[in-house]
């Protein structure tokens, strides 16, 4: 993997730089370093990112499968990370970022979803 690559699958995944460097355990600047070229990027690294890509493609196939389910698509985004953990303890790891990518890779896929957080679709 090169530094192009991590930077263009993490900005993909709608990742900061920090959430990332989070999710790996390294320190910003590690990852930093990794995206810029400076330093090589280990494998595990790798494996660790094409997990992420691989439960966001899965959390999108979820996603999209109870979109069509129902009869007025509605997906409900979160403005912040404290929101998304609030709402969804399964997802502490991630951020409310992440999960607008999520939800705009399945709006894609569905149309006419109605997409909002929770006060706003609770007052439709």
């Amino acid at each position: 993997m090169t530094g192009g690559e991590l930077q263009m699958v993490r900005e993909y995944l709608g990742l900061s730089g920090d959430a990332l460097a989070g999710m790996l355990q390294v320190n910003p600047r590690t990852l930093r370093s990794w995206e810029s070229g400076r330093e090589p990027i280990p494998e595990r690294v790798r494996l660790e990112v094409e997990q992420v890509e691989d439960d966001t493609a899965r959390a999108v196939g979820e996603l999209v499968a109870a979109l069509c389910d129902m009869r007025d698509p509605a997906v409900v985004v979160y403005r912040s990370d404290a929101d998304l953990h609030a709402a969804r303890p399964d997802a502490a790891h991630l951020t409310a970022r992440w999960w607008r990518q999520v939800a705009a890779r399945a709006c894609e896929e569905v149309p006419g979803v109605l997409v909002g957080t929770a006060d706003e679709l609770g007052a439709r």
